[in-house]
């Protein structure tokens, strides 16, 4: 278990967060809505997610909106385990790559907040509990949480009476690691740079009737019917 007292911990994981001024300046990446709508949502820092998410509320951040998928996990066509693996993390990338404009359209009014970052770093994720091993305790309290099978995937987290556990905000921050986010970041521009290249080529428009094959269909047809009439003379 981390003890209590590391108050400081993020700030020694990711010194960035602790000195970035909390009114900075924040880039607005390719579709990101920058209406008045959103610009009023509450800045939300990052302990305050951290506890919701240890409440069992299922947030992710999408550019700069803090979702709540916590009402929908269940009827999401991908299956709820998929945003399970994307709570506290930053899903931009994902959420574009498997959505219909349409479709994310309705997700953004499930936006709770909104957070800010350094641009050149972006979101430094927090730890989904499930990559933790666990799960909503069925049968606990608001914040209450159990292991999924007998394998742990981290020993970060200590069981409780009855298998229960208490998750804290300070359990969601990841270990240490040498992965460069700054990289990490320029990379996932570099994908929404392309993909706006694809998007003004109009390779993501409707390719017409029977779904761009229909000049094909009509070739190989007439080609039939000049091979029938061939074939009988």
């Amino acid at each position: 278990m981390r003890k209590n007292g590391s108050t400081d911990l993020t700030s020694t994981l990711f010194p960035h967060l602790s000195t970035m001024s909390k009114t900075a300046a924040v880039s607005s990446p390719a579709g990101v809505d920058t209406s008045c709508k959103n610009s009023t949502k509450p800045v939300l820092d990052r302990h305050t997610i951290a506890k919701r998410i240890c409440s069992g509320e299922l947030l992710f951040i999408y550019h700069t909106l803090v979702i709540n998928a916590t009402a929908w996990s269940q009827y999401h066509p991908g299956g709820a385990l998929s945003i399970a693996h994307f709570v506290g993390r930053d899903a931009t990338d994902e959420v574009e790559a498997y959505h219909s404009p349409e479709a994310i359209s309705r997700m953004r009014k499930y936006a709770i907040g909104r957070v800010e970052y350094d641009d050149e770093i972006g979101w430094a994720a927090l730890t989904p509990p499930i990559a933790l091993g666990l799960i909503r305790h069925p049968n606990g309290v608001k914040g209450d949480w159990k292991r999924e099978g007998a394998i742990r995937l981290a020993g970060t987290v200590e069981d409780g009476p009855d298998g229960i556990v208490k998750l804290g905000a300070e359990e969601l921050e990841p270990m240490p690691s040498e992965l460069d986010l700054r990289m990490e970041r320029r990379r996932s521009k570099a994908y929404h740079g392309l993909k706006d290249k694809l998007t003004e080529a109009g390779l993501f428009e409707w390719p017409g009737p029977l779904i761009g094959y229909g000049k094909d269909l009509a070739r190989y047809a007439i080609l039939g019917g000049l091979a029938f009439g061939l074939f009988f003379l």
